[in-house]
């Protein structure tokens, strides 16, 4: 039963393209979008739900998809803003496509972003898996090196909120894909012509993307000297020295 149940829920999600107009059906509704505007309307032409918004010199609006992410038959629309320039920023908001327009999350992620929702859980509303950029540019972590976190957002009754460590199995996962990566890091030749801040950069990032899941677990001051056994001194020494920075930002978007 469950194996169906979890079909249902992710073909219930309607991925929008990524063309610069359209129009895509959302349930009894349609969604187009141009430039600053998007709108749902039936298929006599009334507008539900206006989400037009001015836009700058590069800037666009994104929709993702839509669907009954709350399991209640209405429909919910989840759309990006880009603030144009590099590498930043995109703001996110999932929306119900009804009258009230209600805005069942805003939040402004960064380099981060969101993905198709997905049930984490057995039952109920799905859940908004993403990613945050809580450590770009940590330290003197270059943008390409720094790591980015899971992030998920669950539905309590009223409005999405930041629930990852609701989900231990998720970040177990993600640590296990930590974990087989950093031997390969530590074992890969180091250029001596580099500069020798960026030398031990690939063994940083994952050091760091893994004391950041241990955190999430609540189990990382056990497991950072675990990590620091298994880098290279220089990477060893980083970690170690900023690892309570690492801790403070994690507080700043995880609850």
């Amino acid at each position: 039963m469950w194996p169906l149940l979890l079909a249902a829920a992710l073909t219930a999600i309607t991925q929008f393209p990524r063309d610069p107009s359209g129009t895509v059906q959302c349930g009894p509704q349609h969604v187009s979008w141009s430039g600053g505007t998007l709108r749902s309307e039936t298929s006599e032409g009334n507008v539900v739900a206006d989400l037009s918004q001015p836009l700058g010199p590069g800037q666009r609006v994104i929709p993702l998809w839509c669907g009954d992410l709350l399991g209640d038959g209405s429909q919910v629309l989840g759309v990006e803003t880009f603030s144009g320039g590099a590498h930043c920023c995109f703001s996110v908001s999932v929306v119900q496509l009804d009258k009230s327009g209600t805005h069942l999350l805003d939040a402004d992620l960064g380099n981060g972003g969101l993905g198709t929702p997905e049930q984490l859980d057995d039952s109920g509303p799905l859940q908004l898996v993403g990613t945050s950029d809580v450590f770009a540019y940590f330290d003197d972590l270059t943008f390409v090196a720094s790591p980015f976190m899971p992030l998920v957002y669950a539905y309590d009754g009223q409005q999405y909120v930041e629930a990852t460590r609701q989900f231990p199995d998720r970040i177990r996962t993600e640590i296990d894909q930590a974990n087989a990566a950093l031997p390969v890091a530590v074992e890969r030749p180091v250029p001596p012509n580099q500069p020798a801040f960026v030398r031990y950069q690939e063994q940083e990032s994952i050091a760091l993307r893994l004391y950041g899941l241990h955190w999430l677990l609540g189990d990382q001051d056990a497991a950072l000297p675990l990590i620091m056994a298994r880098l290279s001194p220089p990477a060893a020494d980083w970690l170690n020295a900023n690892a309570p920075a690492a801790a403070a930002a994690l507080s700043t978007v995880y609850q």
